[in-house]
């Protein structure tokens, strides 16, 4: 079984949105891309996700949060 520590910080936070989501209580939308803000790719991951109207759930190192919503265009 491996540490909960070796798992980053958004891992841990879409594993929970997972059990929440089981439960009917996800606190997320639906189509949820979960990306650590501290990772050099960050950017480039939200990017990817709001390209395919995906919300962004960005994870910084103490766990907070913080969601991106992709704007519709008309």
């Amino acid at each position: 079984m491996s540490c909960d520590k070796e798992r980053s910080p958004a891992a841990r936070v879409m594993d929970e949105a997972m059990e929440l989501a089981i439960e009917g209580r996800s606190p997320y939308p639906e189509r949820t891309a979960f990306v650590d803000a501290d990772t050099a790719s960050a950017g480039r991951l939200i990017r990817f996700a709001a390209d395919e109207g995906f919300s962004v759930v960005l994870v910084s190192p103490d766990g907070s949060t913080q969601v991106l919503t992709p704007a519709v265009n008309p």
